[in-house]
């Protein structure tokens, strides 16, 4: 997730991969795009060796494909892969939410309700911006996520994450609807019910998903 808290300093390679994939994930550069070393390097006022890292670690997460003869281009978003995306993110996120019940401190669920908090308010500003929500819904979702307090699972989760644009294509019609389920997981958390925590995530991402997979239809995108 792009909105992911920093920890810590981050190599000129970190940085160039986060500045890359927060592109992408913004849909700044489109899936077919070609990436050029050169390109970069000009754009992100970086020399060559962290970019062709950068690239490198984009390759491995499946945000960048490698071509001969073409070079680096940012990964196409197929219907069949964001199904096994989001199959992959309603048994992780769920099991996910169900362990910050659990685990969850007094200061992480505090955090938690603020996130909501502001991204209610910024949800019902009609002319509001939709980076600011977007941005404000990855960190209620970090959030939950962290405090489940499992390393792998955040790692996981958060690989899934970058397999769609989920910035690009978040749309801001369904922000209404994704306040109260927030609110929804919010109560349950807040109220240690790890089982109500877990459905309400669970409803709350296969709407996202119907979503996705009705917006890559309209657009045309890969069926196979």
């Amino acid at each position: 997730m792009a909105a992911k808290r920093e920890r810590g300093s981050a190599t000129k390679a970190e940085e160039a991969f986060n500045a890359i994939r927060w592109q992408i994930e913004r849909g700044t550069l489109p899936g077919g795009a070609k990436l050029t070393l050169q390109s970069l390097s000009d754009g992100l006022q970086m020399s060559l060796t962290p970019i062709r890292e950068a690239l490198r670690m984009l390759q491995a997460h499946g945000l960048v494909e490698y071509r001969p003869h073409h070079g680096h281009v940012v990964t196409r978003y197929s219907i069949p892969r964001a199904e096994e995306i989001y199959l992959l993110r309603e048994t992780l996120e769920p099991l996910a939410t169900k362990l910050a019940a659990e685990r969850a401190s007094d200061r992480e669920l505090e955090e938690i309700q603020g996130l909501h908090a502001e991204f209610r308010a910024a949800a019902e500003k009609e002319d509001g911006e939709q980076g600011v929500v977007v941005d404000l819904n990855a960190l209620w979702h970090r959030a939950v996520y962290e405090a489940a307090h499992s390393a792998f699972l955040d790692e996981f989760i958060d690989r899934l994450w970058t397999g769609v644009p989920y910035q690009a294509i978040w749309f801001i019609h369904r922000r209404h609807r994704s306040v109260l389920d927030h609110q929804v997981v919010t109560d349950a958390l807040c109220g240690h019910q790890p089982t109500a925590a877990a459905a309400a995530m669970l409803d709350h991402i296969e709407r996202g998903k119907k979503a996705t997979i009705d917006h890559l239809r309209a657009i045309g995108a890969p069926e196979s």
